[in-house]
C-alpha cells in the first residue's frame, strides 16, 4: 500500500525522515511489494510509535498502541478471528455502550458497519500500525492454547481407567473431545499433519507446520487405544486390526468450514501409529503469483500453459509442494471450452468441473491403465499424478503427440536431471524432444514473519562464508531475519513460498536430448539461455526479505 501525497508531506514535514532515505524506501516497497510503513519500520528510519501518531495525525483520529495491552476473552468475542483478520480490526476496550476499535484503515466503511451489526453498539475509532495489529491477533492464538490446554486435561483425567471395547472406548465422550480439541487446536495452528506417535513411555502429539515438525503435547500412554479406536471409526477402518497398515478418510466439521482428513495407520514396536494429513475443502488455488513465480520463470509457465499440446514437468523431493503447482495450473485452465481428466495417488483436493480418477494398483488401476481410459473420454489437457515407470511415461509422450496437453509429476533434484530420468525410463530421445515443452524444479522455503522481521549485519565469518553463493555487490546489502514473536510461535517464520527453477525446452535444447547428453551439458546450456538456477531464485527471495539465505540453504541441500 502506498501513501496518499497528503501523509507523504506530514512524515516528511515532520523531520523525522531525510527525503532520499524516504524515496528509498519507497522503491523498495514497489519492489518487494511490501507495505510502505513497514519498511520504514524495519529499516529503523522511524519508530514505530511516531509514525503511528503521524499517519493517526492524517486520518485525524487517536493512535493506539496494542503492544502491552491483554485483550480479554469477553472483547476478542465481539469480532470473530477471522472477520478481525480480513477487515485487519481489533476491539481493545468497551463500555456499556461502545467498543473502542483498532483499526489500520480507520476509512474503511465496510468494516465500520460490520463492526455495528455485530456488537450493536456504538464504535469509537482508533488508529494501529500493520506490525502491531498483526502481533496484537496473537491474543486469539493465545486463548486458543489456553482452552485446548484445558479441555486437554480435562478430558483426560476422565478417560483414563476406563475399560471395554475399542468401539465403546472409541466412543467414549472425553476421547471425542479430545480428538475434536486436537484437530481444531491443527487447523488454527495451520499444521499439514498430525503424528500421533506411540513410544515405550509416552504418546506424543505433534503437528508439521510450515514443513518443520514440532512437538505439541504428550498423552498417558493409557488414552492411545481409544484415540486409535476413535480415528478408526470416524475413517471407517477395521477397529479389530492392528497388525497390518491401514489407509482410510474423514471430514470434520470446524465452525461452517469442512475440513477433509487423510489418514494412515501403521502398526509400530508399541503400537499403531497415525499420521492425519489436512486438507481444507474450502482451500481455493493459489495464483501463479503467490506460489512463488516471479518474474522470467512466471513468464515462462504462463506462455506454455497456454500451448495446445505437449507436457509440462513439476518435480522435487516429497512434500515441495508440486501437486499444489499443478492445481494452480489447472485451475487457470480450467474454462468452459475444454475437458480437464487427472489421474491422481490420492485425489487431495475435489475441483468442479474436472474428471478425477484415483489409482487403484490392488484392482488394476495404475496411472498407466487411468491414462489409456482417460484417452477415451474426449479430453483436452490430461494431469497425471506421476510418472513413475517406462509405461506410464510412454504413455503421456503418445498422449502429447495425440494432441493433448499433458501434466505431471517426477522426482527429480533439479530440472535438468528431469530429461535423463526420462530417457532412463526408456523413453525414446526424439520423442521426448518432440513432447517436453517446460520443466518446473521446485523446492517450499518458511516465510519470515512480517510480525518480527528485522534487519541484521552478518558477521565476519558469515560473510565469508555467503561469498561462495552471491555476488560482491549482494554483500552489502541488507539481510533479514525473524527475532520470533507469538504470531509466529516464536520461530521467526510464518507460512511458506515456492523458490523455482524453470527449464523452457527450445530448438537447440532438443538436440542434445537427441543426443542424450548428460543432465550437467542441459543445464549448462538452459543457463545460456535464460534459466534462473534453484539456488538464485531462493537468494532473490532472500534478499528481498521474503526468506532467509539459510533457509534458502536448508532446502535446497537437502
Amino acid at each position: 500500500m502506498m501513501l496518499p501525497e497528503t501523509l507523504r508531506e506530514i512524515i516528511i514535514k515532520s523531520g523525522f525522515i531525510k527525503q532520499e532515505d524516504f524515496d528509498g524506501a519507497v522503491k523498495s516497497a514497489r519492489e518487494l511489494g511490501k507495505n510502505l510503513t513497514d519498511i520504514l519500520i524495519y529499516r529503523g528510519l522511524i519508530s514505530e510509535d511516531v509514525l503511528g501518531q503521524l499517519v493517526a495525525e492524517y486520518y485525524k483520529v487517536p493512535y493506539i498502541s496494542l503492544s502491552k495491552k491483554v485483550i480479554t476473552v469477553d472483547l476478542l468475542r465481539l469480532i470473530p478471528e477471522e472477520a478481525a483478520t480480513t477487515f485487519r480490526i481489533l476491539p481493545f476496550s468497551k463500555t456499556e455502550d461502545t467498543v473502542s476499535l483498532a483499526m489500520e484503515n480507520p476509512l474503511d466503511l465496510e468494516a465500520r458497519e460490520f463492526v455495528k451489526r455485530k456488537t450493536g453498539m456504538k464504535i469509537d475509532i482508533y488508529y494501529v500500525t500493520a506490525p502491531d495489529f498483526t502481533a496484537a491477533l496473537g491474543q486469539y492464538k493465545k486463548n486458543i492454547q489456553d482452552a485446548f490446554t484445558k479441555i486437554i486435561e480435562e478430558n483426560v483425567e476422565k478417560s483414563i481407567g476406563k475399560s471395554g471395547d475399542a468401539v465403546t472406548l472409541g466412543a467414549d465422550i472425553p476421547v471425542i473431545k479430545i480428538l475434536d480439541t486436537i484437530l481444531e487446536y491443527a487447523v488454527a495452528e495451520r499444521a499439514s499433519d498430525i503424528h500421533f506417535e506411540i513410544m515405550e513411555d509416552s504418546y506424543l502429539i505433534r503437528f508439521r507446520i510450515d514443513g518443520v515438525l514440532r512437538d505439541i503435547l504428550s498423552l498417558p500412554i493409557a488414552i492411545h487405544p481409544a484415540i486409535v479406536a476413535r480415528i478408526k471409526i470416524l475413517s471407517l477402518l477395521k477397529i479389530d486390526e492392528h497388525r497390518i497398515p491401514q489407509d482410510g478418510r474423514f471430514k470434520f466439521k470446524i465452525k461452517e468450514n469442512y475440513i477433509a482428513l487423510r489418514v494412515s495407520i501403521l502398526p509400530g514396536f508399541y503400537g499403531e501409529n497415525i499420521v492425519l494429513r489436512i486438507l481444507p475443502e474450502s482451500t481455493r488455488p493459489l495464483a501463479l503469483e503467490e506460489l512463488g513465480l516471479i518474474g522470467h520463470n512466471l513468464n515462462f509457465v504462463k506462455q506454455n500453459i497456454r500451448k495446445p499440446h505437449g507436457m509440462i514437468l513439476v518435480t522435487g523431493p516429497t512434500g515441495s509442494g508440486k501437486t499444489t503447482t499443478l492445481y494452480s495450473i489447472l485451475n487457470i485452465l480450467n474454462t468452459t471450452e475444454v475437458k480437464i481428466c487427472t489421474v491422481e495417488d490420492p485425489v487431495e483436493y475435489g475441483i468442479k468441473r474436472v474428471n478425477q480418477i484415483q489409482i487403484n494398483p490392488a484392482a488394476g488401476l495404475t496411472f498407466a491403465a487411468g491414462l489409456r481410459s482417460l484417452l477415451r473420454h474426449d479430453p483436452d489437457i490430461i494431469m497425471v499424478g506421476e510418472i513413475r515407470d517406462k509405461e506410464t511415461a510412454e504413455m503421456a509422450i503418445h498422449s502429447s503427440l495425440t494432441g493433448h496437453l499433458v501434466l505431471s509429476t517426477l522426482h527429480t533434484n533439479d530440472a535438468a536431471s528431469t530429461i535423463p530420468r526420462f530417457l532412463d525410463m526408456g523413453a525414446e530421445g526424439f520423442l521426448v524432444a518432440s513432447t517436453i515443452n517446460l520443466v518446473i524444479a521446485q523446492r517450499l522455503v518458511r516465510k519470515l514473519c512480517t510480525s518480527c522481521i528485522e534487519t541484521y549485519k552478518p558477521s565476519e565469518e558469515q560473510l565469508s562464508y555467503l561469498k561462495n553463493f552471491l555476488e560482491d555487490s549482494e554483500l552489502t546489502h541488507n539481510f533479514y531475519r525473524g527475532k520470533g514473536c507469538a504470531e509466529c510461535g516464536n520461530k521467526g517464520y510464518k507460512g511458506r513460498v515456492g523458490i523455482y527453477e524453470v527449464l523452457e525446452i527450445n530448438e537447440s535444447m532438443r538436440d542434445l536430448i537427441i543426443k542424450r547428453v548428460s543432465a550437467e551439458d542441459i543445464y549448462k546450456e538452459a543457463v545460456a539461455h535464460g534459466m534462473i538456477p534453484l539456488l538464485r531464485d531462493g537468494m532473490d527471495k532472500a534478499l528481498g526479505g521474503i526468506t532467509t539465505i539459510e533457509e534458502v540453504l536448508r532446502v535446497v541441500r537437502e
